[in-house]
């Protein structure tokens, strides 16, 4: 789920008699259709400001000039009249980033809310490209992307931040050196990162924010467990795992990730439809028969075991002997208490008949070992 649509527009601030279209020597546009008004600003200042002739060598497509690798499919780099200019990401993040009002005050705010920032210009507003489960847990774009001089390439990354670490110490490149899952999901209960400059979410096993404080290059953050990490080098868009399915098969698209806290939202449908409810697909039978799986398996995406077996939940060759063979292996994600954590919660309401009982869960419920029985 790109950020770009037709919403994608400059009219809010370079509309005739907007903050970047009044006064000076600059002849304004009057064209009633605003969007053509809007255009026809930009390239007039454009033409003001650089010196260029762009009014009279329309159409005018930005990068021609200024560099995206999002119009480079075959990835052969700058070109022609793109050599020696910045790249239109630069052009837009860091130029806008810098620009400051009558009182000083930068037009963007470095830690503004996406409406004050992002969506001033890209779709989001009315679109709501973001909209996933980072948007339902209060993420905003600057958490994981930086601000907009971060995003334009104005400081250096740090070592480990550009995806293929070819990049560290030289400007982000757009469309490339972008957030990555293991940022914020930086391992599990018993390993993940935490310490000074890193920002814990409330279950103190994730982070809300991928990358350090006090950076300003947002260098995304590479996490030494690798549970939750992409394919070494890779984006997430771009990663796969357990017998090769792409993450979005199982996680959703970016920005779109699942679920939708709008129960009725279309991004939950096929979630819903291949495994009878929203999120994350989880349920073992979505792919695999019933008892077609060892009990005791660990080979589950990130290290899971079976879900909603009673093989597992209810034999003694299951969890009880999983738990005698490898205790480190439940506290993953049950927590090293075992009182259960943000990984192990239910994922749908489920009940499990035990030699126990009934044991009925909510989903979103965290489950410990005492929900059944006593701890170990």
């Amino acid at each position: 789920m790109v950020p770009v649509a037709q919403e994608t527009d400059c009219s809010n601030c370079h509309a005739t008699g907007g903050m970047a279209a009044s006064g000076g020597s600059v002849l304004w546009s009057n064209d009633p259709d605003l969007e053509r008004q809007t255009k026809f600003n930009v390239l007039e200042l454009h033409d003001f400001a650089q010196g260029t002739n762009l009014m009279a060598a329309q159409p005018v497509l930005c990068a021609s000039c200024h560099y995206s690798p999002a119009l480079d499919l075959a990835g052969s780099g700058p070109q022609g009249g793109q050599i020696g200019h910045v790249t239109f990401s630069a052009a837009m993040h860091e130029y806008h980033g810098e620009l400051v009002d009558g009182q000083g005050a930068p037009v963007f705010p470095h830690n503004g809310t996406a409406d004050q920032t992002c969506y001033q210009c890209h779709p989001g507003a009315i679109t709501q490209c973001a909209r996933g489960a980072m948007k339902t847990g209060g993420m905003e774009c600057l958490d994981c992307h930086g601000d907009m001089l971060s995003v334009g390439g104005t400081y250096p990354l740090l070592p480990g931040g550009s995806i293929d670490g070819t990049n560290d110490g030289l400007p982000r490149r757009p469309w490339k050196d972008l957030p990555r899952c293991q940022s914020c999901h930086t391992g599990d209960a018993v390993s993940h990162l935490s310490g000074t400059g890193y920002v814990l979410a409330p279950d103190g096993i994730r982070l809300k924010q991928a990358y350090k404080t006090a950076d300003n290059s947002a260098s995304s953050i590479l996490a030494t467990n690798k549970r939750f990490a992409e394919n070494t080098n890779k984006l997430y868009r771009f990663s796969a795992g357990h017998g090769n399915l792409s993450c979005e098969n199982c996680h959703g698209s970016t920005h779109a990730e699942w679920p939708n806290a709008d129960a009725l939202a279309n991004d939950n449908i096929a979630a819903t439809q291949l495994q009878g409810h929203s999120g994350v697909v989880i349920e073992c039978s979505t792919c695999h028969l019933p008892n077609t799986l060892p009990a005791q398996t660990m080979q589950g995406p990130h290290g899971m075991h079976v879900v909603a077996d009673s093989r597992f939940y209810h034999d003694e060759s299951g969890h009880e002997h999983l738990y005698e063979q490898n205790p480190n292996a439940c506290k993953t994600c049950h927590g090293t208490n075992l009182n259960g954590t943000a990984l192990s919660r239910a994922a749908a309401n489920r009940t499990f008949v035990t030699s126990e009982g009934t044991f009925h869960v909510t989903k979103g419920q965290a489950i410990g070992c005492a929900l059944c029985h006593d701890k170990p």
